[in-house]
């Protein structure tokens, strides 16, 4: 993130906010833990860049907060973030204009994290991990909307039995059957290595729904069981990505956790097909299929 604010000018912008701790940045958006009344939270500082810079809009950065407040409002399962207590506002800091709020702090580590610490999950964590993104995502379908965004360092692990796996980030997320809002740089918005070979169409738009995200879904299941990325390959070039994404067969789960079920595996291979109609018609549909495994 450009221009991230430093603990000393956003405690003066928001002294309100104590106990201050930068977690991490990203794109526009920085995130802080602090204590918020009672209660330690996650404080979202997201830059808002002038009118006159390139290459920016800030119609579009303000739309998109507002678009993942109003779809987590929305939202009832414990298998996505949910807000925190600090509603949005616009904030001067160090001459520069930000939005803030916040969600709830989880304390846990992200998929990613295990995935390079070399974490090699079983078959009862990979099935309660599918079921929490199902989860997540058919609460993301009920509200029309997709996420757009599901990958493994946007899903937290935490040592909470009732409370597993959490998927956080609605950032780019889109509303279906709503107006879509513009990807900085003319590409759809996403992560390349999670993105469903549609979204590489000149009328991706068209073919958005949500068996784009249920492809995400089975790409990160697929990675934090076998360790390594069904298509990608590392230190590869983005053209290269690109054309194993849309050209080439992914690896076969079995071959590489030939431990787990093989209705599992199958399970996991189909969602990550490229035509999106040989994939699960929704999450739901996949819960559906996983009923039963243990």
């Amino acid at each position: 993130m450009e221009y991230v604010p430093n603990i000393e000018d956003l405690g003066r912008a928001r002294p309100d906010l104590r106990g201050l701790e930068f977690v991490a940045a990203g794109g526009f958006k920085a995130v802080f833990k602090a204590s918020v009344g009672d209660r330690s939270e996650a404080v979202k500082v997201i830059y808002i860049p002038p009118e006159a810079e390139e290459d920016s809009s800030r119609e579009e950065i303000v739309a998109r907060v507002k678009r993942e407040i109003d779809a987590l409002r929305l939202c009832r399962t414990k298998c996505l973030v949910s807000l925190g207590s600090l509603e949005l506002q616009a904030v001067a800091i160090g001459g520069r204009d930000y939005l803030i709020y916040s969600e709830e702090f989880l304390a846990g580590t992200s998929l990613k994290s295990r995935i390079e610490g070399g974490h090699r999950p079983d078959t009862a964590e990979v099935l309660v991990l599918a079921r929490c993104l199902l989860k997540a995502l058919r609460e993301i379908e009920r509200i029309g909307h997709i996420h757009r965004d599901i990958k493994p360092a946007n899903v937290i692990a935490l040592a909470a039995p009732r409370r597993p796996f959490v998927l956080l980030d609605l950032g780019i997320a889109f509303k279906l059957h709503g107006t879509e809002l513009t990807a900085r740089g003319g590409g759809p918005p996403g992560t390349l290595l999670y993105m469903a070979p549609e979204l590489f169409r000149p009328d991706y738009r068209d073919a958005l729904d949500i068996r784009s995200d249920v492809y995400s879904v089975g790409v990160t299941l697929f990675e934090y069981a076998a360790g390594v990325h069904p298509l990608a390959r590392r230190g590869e070039d983005v053209g290269t990505t690109i054309y194993r994404i849309l050209r080439q067969p992914p690896s076969k789960l079995r071959d590489l956790r030939p431990e787990l079920p093989e209705r599992l595996c199958q399970a996991i291979d189909r969602c990550i097909k490229k035509r999106q109609a040989l994939r699960y018609r929704n999450p739901q549909a996949l819960l559906d299929e996983l009923e039963g495994l243990t």
